[in-house]
């Protein structure tokens, strides 16, 4: 397999960076799944295109060194970004002195999955793998929450003893033990049209109704112990002179145990029953759970420990580890059971803006960590 060269993990970045694969630009996914197709072709690894569900979104690549499915740690990453068509041509691949890489993608997360091939390849090029049952699974869709790939993912991590989600390191380098879960909330509010000047009072406003959920929805947030709901998106009626008939809103909620997921659901069930208004205008919601929590247990704190400890040897600064707000496909593995650690990849930040960036010295020496980490996982190392 290709060895590493930091000279070439940038060429490849470059060209990964400089076209659009938004979620639901199934070609550009597509392209990013070939590309690493073509990279494992010719080696002890077998590689499969899996089509997703549902069509919308590219397909997902699983890449093996078995061919058992019980295995020894899977690697998770992502092949989509949150960017629609024309991003990448307003932000192209670029690079300054000091080594930080700025572009589409860049660590959220293109260069992550280039670090966990190079990684294999190192390992696999020094006959380091004999025995060990590895998958590498490439993700079309996480960005929406792997709305269509989401029981895919599930399926194949199902028999793994232990899960890396190589999601960027945070920007100061720290590693993911846990992240919030998420929930996705729709609000659809009815009500009746009016005149707002000759008769309102024979309307009854959905917006009123609305508003009034928005205010109670907000007071179900608890920032101590990390539980927010967030209205972030409202929409409704048609013109300022007329009662609205119609209102929506759309509804984010963080949750860092399933007790705060399940108190916050009970309060929507609470407000479904009351009525805030007159004139019969009511709201009704519904529900998605986009990613269970990731809660941090005494086996993946093992591992992180582990990992602290591995860092160390290789003279590389402390790592430390923190929870993350934000949701990847290591919630998913975590809540089946399987140990789980996050953030295994290069030292990034700026995902999902146009901050975006990635310290290019940081590949070599994380990519040399996660090496010795899934060592250690498949039991190669102490």
């Amino acid at each position: 397999m290709e060895p590493f060269r930091l000279e070439s993990y940038l060429n490849d970045l470059k060209y990964l960076v400089n076209f659009d694969n938004g979620s639901y630009n199934a070609a550009g996914v597509r392209k990013v799944a070939t590309f690493f197709e073509k990279k494992f072709a010719g080696t002890i690894w077998k590689t499969e295109l899996i089509p997703v569900e549902g069509g919308r979104v590219g397909p997902c690549l699983k890449a093996t060194n078995t061919d058992a499915d019980d295995y020894d740690v899977i690697l998770l990453g992502h092949m989509d970004t949150v960017f629609g068509d024309g991003e990448a041509a307003k932000r192209p691949y670029a690079i300054d002195e000091k080594g930080i890489v700025t572009g589409v993608g860049v660590s959220d997360m293109k260069g992550c999955l280039l670090l966990g091939f190079y990684a294999l390849a190192e390992l696999t090029n020094a006959g380091k793998l004999e025995g060990t049952k590895i998958c590498f699974l490439f993700n079309s869709d996480e960005e929406t929450g792997s709305k269509y790939s989401g029981r895919l993912v599930e399926r194949i991590a199902r028999h793994a003893k232990h899960c890396i989600c190589i999601e960027a390191a945070r920007g100061n380098g720290a590693m993911v033990k846990a992240r919030s879960g998420i929930a996705d909330y729709d609000l659809m509010a009815t009500g009746k049209a009016a005149h707002a000047g000759n008769n309102p009072q024979e309307g009854s406003s959905a917006i009123h109704e609305l508003a009034h959920w928005i205010i109670e929805l907000h007071k179900l947030s608890n920032y101590a112990v990390g539980t927010s709901v967030n209205v972030g998106v409202i929409r409704g009626g048609t013109e300022r002179n007329v009662v609205a008939d119609h209102a929506e809103a759309e509804v984010d909620v963080r949750f860092k145990s399933q007790a705060e997921h399940d108190r916050v659901k009970q309060g929507f069930e609470a407000l479904a029953k009351q009525q805030f208004t007159s004139g019969g205008a009511k709201v009704t919601y519904a529900y998605r759970l986009n990613r269970p929590p990731m809660e941090a247990t005494p086996a993946s704190l093992a591992i992180c420990d582990r990992v602290s400890a591995l860092a160390k040897e290789l003279g590389m600064e402390d790592v430390s580890w923190v929870r993350a707000g934000g949701g990847s496909d290591a919630n998913t593995t975590a809540a089946m059971g399987i140990p789980t650690i996050d953030g295994a990849g290069p030292v990034g930040a700026g995902g999902h803006s146009a901050r975006e960036w990635l310290d290019s010295k940081s590949v070599e020496p994380r990519m040399r960590l996660l090496e010795e980490t899934i060592l250690y996982l498949c039991g190669k190392r102490k």
